[in-house]
């Protein structure tokens, strides 16, 4: 359903969308679009949206269990973030194409084989971006195609270690521990290994 469509849709004392005062930015990755809402006590604001096409992370698994994970330098924080690959849909991108692009380009994997989790909103007090989680397995390494402008590191980790950076802070990407979580709740660790 389409987010827009949910604002204008509320009932029973929930704020709902009276008009759209149209979009107030715009850029290459998102926009903001600013609404007028009636809330509940009958007074009309002003609400900004963000509108996102999507995106996806990906959690990659290689033949020995161990997962690929990135550094990758954030500019926004100045510092370096300890995350799974992920990246925004681009236009009508098929969300698994999308998965298995950011694989290549970000850790230099390719996958034979890409599997859905889920997906889940990021934010949504603010904005409509729907995250989308792949599993892929089968990697075969490729070279790496970042884009300009990027920094990453590509390594591997244990699950164990995964939950002690989740505990101890090394990984605070938000993402990343959504993403994580979802795989550890729908892929048990095989007892194996």
């Amino acid at each position: 359903m389409d987010p827009a469509a949910q604002v204008d849709d509320c009932r029973d004392g929930v704020a709902q969308a009276t008009s759209r005062l149209g979009v107030v930015f715009e850029s290459r990755v998102f926009s903001v679009e600013r609404v007028e809402v009636c809330d509940r006590d009958g007074v009309t604001r002003h609400r900004d949206l963000v509108r996102h096409p999507g995106a996806v992370t990906v959690v990659p698994i290689l033949a020995d269990g161990s997962l690929v994970l990135i550094r990758n330098h954030r500019f926004t924080l100045r510092r370096w973030m300890v995350e799974f690959c992920a990246g925004k849909l681009e236009g009508a991108e098929d969300p698994a194409c999308a998965a298995l692009r950011e694989l290549e380009e970000e850790t230099g994997y390719r996958a034979g084989t890409i599997q859905a989790l889920g997906a889940y909103y990021t934010s949504p007090g603010f904005c409509d971006e729907l995250m989308r989680v792949f599993v892929a397995t089968d990697l075969t390494p490729v070279p790496a195609r970042l884009e300009i402008g990027e920094e990453i590191e590509v390594f591997t980790a244990t699950r164990a270690q995964i939950r002690s950076m989740i505990v101890d802070g090394t990984m605070e990407d938000g993402k990343s521990i959504a993403a994580f979580a979802k795989f550890e709740l729908m892929m048990p660790e095989d007892p194996v290994r």
